[in-house]
């Protein structure tokens, strides 16, 4: 966990405050609370380090099933995974080459 600062009106303060001391809550973990609802309210989770390695496995022997019916080498279907993921990430990143 990293701390930050948010700046919050009187009122919004306040408010927190109380709901705080009637849930036996810190300011601090309502307002994580309303952040993760917010980001989850937009279809945004952390994806463990894990379960990446686990979907680009699962990628890869998708990938070598089809290379087996067209012939293609392993060094054939990385290089076409690899050239697909410096694609989309230089999409995702604007200015990246």
């Amino acid at each position: 966990m990293r701390r930050t600062n948010i700046y919050l009106t009187d009122d919004e303060l306040t408010g927190l405050q109380l709901v705080g001391k009637r849930q036996g809550k810190a300011v601090a973990e309502l307002v994580r609370e309303a952040v993760d609802a917010w980001l989850e309210a937009r279809g945004v989770r952390h994806v463990e380090p894990d379960e990446w390695a686990d979907r680009f496995g699962q990628l890869l022997d998708r990938r070598r099933r089809v290379a087996d019916g067209t012939g293609w080498s392993e060094a054939d279907v990385e290089g076409d995974v690899l050239a697909a993921v410096t694609a989309l990430r230089s999409r995702a990143t604007p200015g990246r080459d």
